[in-house]
């Protein structure tokens, strides 16, 4: 009986180790997942609670505003508006091609990719932090019968804003490495601010704190030795010639960059 057993098990042996090869949790756990690069440190994150107050309680005149602000956005969007809010859902760094052009990618830019992962790391602890101390609903969820889900739906809690902290702090460390587009990143950040409430994802008053909070993040970084050197080192590497310019110029944001502390 060994024996038989022996040759049977010997026979199904390809058949394992094919299936091993497509499904390697047979004979193995799977890798974990890539980790996040590590974010630069930024102060205590209940400070942050005087900074961004609670958001207006349910049943309030400032709540009946802030529905009433995703109604009018959302009433009578264009297809074109709404294509493009959806197209926010995957917003990065790259996004802001809109400004500096087609040729801004990950292939042309590929620490530029490095660094703003990490600073969406940095960013998502205090997001995450005030957004689980607040606990608010998103407006899809909080009046069903009212707000629309015009993109991608996403659970999690509303206030404030990820996509919208994202989009202001990677636009205020983009115009310090181009301060000549400054304002047209900021303007780019802004209609992502304006896409997430389109989409029924967000109310305006979580966009208007991520805001504050994303001006916040980045005052502390620019006291970071840490994150100056890193940017430094940066604008350096990549962004001598600005890409939407394609000329290599002296960058007003070296006045930034070229603080003596950071050299």
């Amino acid at each position: 009986m060994l024996h038989g057993h022996m040759k049977f098990s010997m026979r199904l042996l390809p058949l394992i180790l094919t299936l091993s090869f497509c499904h390697p949790g047979l004979l193995a756990k799977e890798k974990a997942s890539t980790p996040a690069p590590a974010a630069w440190k930024l102060p205590d994150y209940s400070n942050l609670l005087t900074l961004i107050p609670a958001p207006p309680t349910m049943g309030s005149p400032a709540e009946k505003a802030d529905l009433d602000g995703v109604l009018a956005m959302q009433n009578n969007a264009s297809p074109e508006v709404i294509a493009h809010a959806e197209q926010t859902v995957g917003f990065n760094v790259f996004s802001f091609s809109e400004v500096l052009g087609p040729q801004f990618t990950p292939e042309t830019h590929p620490k530029t990719a490095e660094f703003f992962a990490r600073l969406e790391t940095t960013a998502n602890l205090p997001k995450n932090y005030l957004k689980d101390y607040y606990r608010r609903l998103r407006p899809y969820r909080a009046f069903p019968d009212l707000v629309k889900v015009l993109v991608t739906k996403e659970d999690g809690y509303s206030y404030p804003s990820g996509h919208s902290t994202r989009a202001w702090l990677f636009a205020l460390v983009l115009g310090a490495l181009d301060q000549s587009d400054r304002n047209d990143f900021l303007s780019s950040a802004l209609q992502v601010c304006q896409d997430r409430v389109i989409g029924g994802m967000h109310f305006p008053s979580d966009v208007l704190e991520s805001r504050v909070l994303a001006e916040e993040i980045f005052a502390n970084l620019l006291v970071n030795k840490d994150f100056m050197a890193d940017l430094a080192k940066l604008h350096r590497e990549e962004w001598m010639t600005i890409p939407a310019h394609n000329s290599v110029k002296k960058n007003p944001s070296e006045e930034i960059l070229e603080k003596p502390a950071f050299r």
